[in-house]
């Protein structure tokens, strides 16, 4: 098989990175990135996979996103002119796709010594946005590797553990709550400046803060995600510290006492499945979240 993906010789030790890291990409001219094959898988997929807005900020409020008035399929044909951002979530459901994105990851694996590339909850996510939109601030619960195919765009990172960036409450994780941050414009001095051309790709790592500007193209980039064993008990610590929280309990950082973080695990190991159950039945998050810790969630 052709080489998809390039991390550079030794340029990854014997542990998952913490820091952010360039790669080469070789999927530029793929055709699975023409629009016109964006816009019909975004015309095949259900609707709970599509999300897409008009112009917004990095600071957006997510209640306040603005509608582009379009289709999914018309966005993505009209892209140059409809000031808009769209991001097709789970393309690993077409076929085609999904054997891309394992592609990526088992080369990254190979390179790697197995120590990058993952086997668990492999996902693809796509990128299409107009000329000069913005990604708002946010963080994301997964290690990433984003390859830019058109366009450009400039990243701007930041490590989740700088509390006069983020705070350990804001990086907590629970059901329905948003991706977006709280962004100030002085956060840049402690950003990490990252320019993507076609053929760059960059690793974000698990809970870092970024926002991104795109450059005055149309941009596509195509997001592989994947999780490990630990990054999974990094979450679930996160999911059980923000239920305790909400219960007036201050948490400390996992990893601050070991043996409280492998209890928080097993906890929500035994309460996930619950939660899973109520929410079936009751076929509402706030109930479920209600049963399982005994308040509503609060507002996305």
């Amino acid at each position: 098989m052709d080489k998809l993906i390039e991390v550079e010789a030794g340029g990854v030790g014997n542990e998952m990175p913490t820091r952010t890291f360039r790669l080469r990409h070789h999927l530029a001219d793929h055709p699975l990135f023409k629009l016109d094959r964006l816009a019909r898988l975004a015309a095949s997929l259900p609707a709970d996979q599509i999300e897409f807005n008009g112009p917004v900020l990095p600071n957006q409020d997510p209640n306040l996103t603005p509608s582009n008035g379009l289709t999914p399929e018309e966005t993505v044909r009209r892209i140059e002119e409809c000031r808009s951002w769209m991001v097709i979530k789970n393309a690993e459901s077409d076929p085609e796709y999904k054997a891309l994105l394992d592609a990526c990851l088992d080369q990254v694996a190979e390179q790697t010594g197995g120590v990058m590339g993952g086997a668990l909850k492999r996902q693809a996510f796509i990128f299409v946005t107009s000329p000069g939109n913005v990604t708002p601030f946010h963080m994301d619960p997964e290690y990433n590797f984003l390859l830019q195919i058109r366009g450009q765009k400039r990243m701007s990172l930041f490590d989740y553990r700088d509390r006069a960036i983020v705070s350990e409450e804001a990086l907590e994780l629970y059901p329905g709550k948003h991706r977006n941050l709280p962004y100030r414009d002085e956060f840049e001095a402690g950003a990490t400046q990252q320019h993507l051309d076609p053929g760059d790709a960059i690793f974000v790592p698990l809970f870092d803060p970024h926002w991104v500007q795109n450059g005055p193209e149309v941009s596509v980039s195509f997001s592989i995600t994947w999780h490990t064993k630990e990054s999974l008990r990094l979450v679930k610590l996160s999911y059980v510290n923000a239920g305790l929280r909400r219960l007036g309990l201050p948490q400390a950082p996992a990893g601050t006492h070991k043996a409280l973080d492998a209890i928080k695990v097993a906890a929500y190991d035994l309460l996930r499945p619950i939660y899973d159950a109520v929410r079936k039945v009751a076929g509402d998050r706030q109930k479920a979240i209600a049963f399982v810790f005994g308040k509503t969630a609060p507002a996305n």
